[in-house]
């Protein structure tokens, strides 16, 4: 989702965490099959995904760009297992291989897990990045070969055995992706309203804008539970877990085959002055 102040990704039930990493070139190779590999432990400008250009230096644009893969991983990560497989359901590690082309576009994409599936459906997501501006070097456009860890808890079960968290007003929903959507849209709204713009700016006055993350817990009983923020500034962190405490009830929490459970959420928030 996208605003004008806020780009918002809600991350519920699924965990899904990437970083970037430097990788040595054997690693590389064992895992791409590809000779061609060159990593540039020092680049002038590293490709910028699309949301990250007002991020400011190398550091924090790599950061960026490994939350909205993140994100964009869990989305569209099909995290039930396929019937019959011979992997335990459970919290699973895969590394994505992939490189930045000199037109930005992402080429040469591999994987490495326990299981096909898992490599096979990780190289499908990969495919749907989107084109970047270029890592550059000396002015010259140049190809960045990038390793991005990720944790994925898979299932096995569907979605109909799941019924996602009921936040005010979203109950006469019909169907459970109508009430997911409802109710994504109800948090990103109350999050977009509640958080003071102002503090943000005094708080960072050099700063064009701030990312943090919220992490909470949707408990049994539907209250928001085991806040957590990480910010670049104190004052941002405190802000964004006072917001979530003021989080309404939710008219019914998650439930999996009828029994209320615990839904963990991560907010990623990115908020311009």
């Amino acid at each position: 989702m996208k605003y004008y102040i806020f780009i918002i990704s809600i991350l519920c039930g699924m965990l899904v965490h990437a970083q970037e990493k430097t990788i040595s070139q054997s690693e590389l190779d064992s895992l791409s099959n590809k000779s061609d590999s060159k990593v540039l432990h020092v680049i002038e400008n590293v490709p910028i995904y699309k949301g990250c250009k007002r991020e400011d230096g190398n550091a924090n644009k790599k950061k960026c760009m490994s939350q909205k893969i993140a994100m964009l991983f869990h989305n569209e990560f099909n995290t039930t297992l396929p019937k019959g497989s011979e992997i335990e359901a459970g919290l699973k590690r895969i590394v994505v291989i992939f490189k930045v082309g000199k037109d930005g576009k992402v080429i040469d994409i591999d994987s490495n897990a326990e299981d096909e599936f898992l490599r096979d459906e990780a190289k499908r997501v990969a495919q749907m990045i989107p084109q970047m501006t270029p890592g550059m070097q000396r002015g010259e456009p140049v190809i960045v070969p990038y390793a991005l860890p990720l944790r994925v808890e898979m299932n096995n079960y569907t979605d109909k055995d799941l019924r996602y968290p009921i936040y005010r007003g979203c109950d006469k929903e019909p169907t459970n992706a109508e009430l997911e959507t409802c109710s994504k849209r109800k948090i990103t709204n109350f999050i977009k309203m509640s958080f003071d713009i102002e503090m943000a700016s005094r708080a960072l006055p050099l700063a064009r804008s701030t990312q943090f993350l919220l992490e909470f817990t949707i408990s049994k009983n539907g209250k928001i539970k085991n806040i957590n923020a990480k910010a670049n500034h104190k004052a941002i962190a405190i802000e964004a877990i006072n917001v979530a405490k003021r989080l309404p009830k939710f008219k019914a929490p998650r439930t999996l085959n009828g029994k209320p459970v615990d839904t963990p959420f991560k907010l990623l928030m990115t908020v311009y002055f």
